[in-house]
């Protein structure tokens, strides 16, 4: 009787114990893609929260097409974790917002060596900013220019074109301004609709907006898809500090910068399902100095004394800039910035 009272009594401690399998209370997980739970983000997170359930965190999915309402919540309390772009990201974190910097990463082997550099330990404080904490970094695609114009191939072509320019992505409109471009204030719940309806000459936007948000349209006849990243977009997981704990927080940067493979599968699919004579091609000569351009405009606003010049060079953070540069060195060490004495 004695012992079967200790077996009882051992079944019941055990039951008590969490294990990777029992998680603790479950977390409402805010996610932001333009196409819901249908989207590949979404789809893509969801073995980030497979994950996330072995490391005793069980996260409730709620997908979200509006990101200004993501972070809504979030700051109301109403998610304790939430998935958003960079450009979302920039109001909690400037390190990792910068990563959308204005042609700063214009490879995708770029981003790869990015991503593993944020994953390690040896950036973690950067990660902390504020009552904030980044739980990982993952791509979402190249952003290229959408075009109604197809000869456009030259930086003199875009003078006096209407381009869409998100609100509070300074930088990007400073670049409009720079290249002599008109930049049109734009939402990411309507800046497709814009190109669409003819409202604008040019949109950015990872080639998955070909398909989902049917941007073929606003190229009719004529239009196309530069095929020149001028930045690259992440989808970023933010969390108010103390929502979870360390270990937790280590782990998912892992989990999330191991999710590489995966989204670039899904964004290549995206990329090639583009027909081809979409494509505009920019000839290999011209490459280099259209990224030097990109980087001379980076470079001008740290000098511009403008009010908008100001509040663009305001979005970057001089240390991701010092490590966005070493690792386009690293891909590429010909590169003419590499030995320039104005480097970032």
């Amino acid at each position: 009787m004695k012992r079967l009272f200790l077996i009882l009594a051992g079944l019941a401690i055990a039951a008590s114990l969490p294990t990777t399998a029992q998680a603790r209370d479950s977390k409402r997980f805010c996610v932001f893609d333009v196409a819901g739970a249908s989207g590949y983000v979404y789809n893509l997170l969801k073995n980030y929260r497979r994950k996330a359930l072995q490391y005793g965190e069980d996260l409730t999915m709620m997908p979200y097409t509006d990101e200004d309402r993501v972070r809504a919540d979030f700051d109301a309390g109403r998610c304790d974790l939430i998935a958003v772009t960079d450009m979302g990201v920039r109001h909690y974190n400037r390190f990792t917002g910068s990563i959308s910097a204005i042609g700063a990463v214009p490879r995708y082997e770029d981003l790869q060596v990015l991503l593993h550099i944020l994953s390690s330990r040896r950036v973690a404080d950067k990660l902390e900013q504020g009552d904030h904490t980044v739980l990982g970094v993952a791509p979402m695609g190249a952003a290229y220019l959408f075009v109604n114009d197809r000869s456009i191939d030259t930086v003199e072509d875009l003078r006096g074109k209407r381009i869409a320019v998100f609100e509070g992505h300074y930088d990007a409109r400073h670049m409009v301004e720079y290249v002599g471009a008109r930049p049109v204030r734009a939402k990411i719940s309507n800046f497709a609709q814009l190109f669409n309806s003819g409202e604008v000459d040019m949109a950015y936007a990872p080639a998955a907006a070909y398909e989902v948000l049917e941007m073929f349209r606003g190229m009719g006849e004529t239009g196309g898809i530069v095929r020149f990243p001028v930045g690259q977009v992440t989808v970023q997981l933010v969390a108010k500090k103390g929502t979870f704990d360390d270990e937790f927080v280590a782990h998912s940067r892992k989990a999330v910068s191991r999710l590489y493979s995966e989204a670039m599968r899904m964004i290549r699919q995206y990329e090639d399902t583009v027909p081809r004579e979409r494509w505009v091609e920019i000839p290999a000569s011209a490459r280099q100095g259209y990224q030097e351009m990109l980087r001379e405009v980076r470079i001008d606003l740290d000098n511009n004394q403008s009010k908008l010049g100001q509040l663009a060079a305001q979005v970057y953070d001089d240390d991701m800039m010092t490590i966005l540069r070493k690792v386009r060195c690293y891909t590429n060490p010909g590169g003419q910035e590499c030995s320039s004495p104005d480097r970032e």
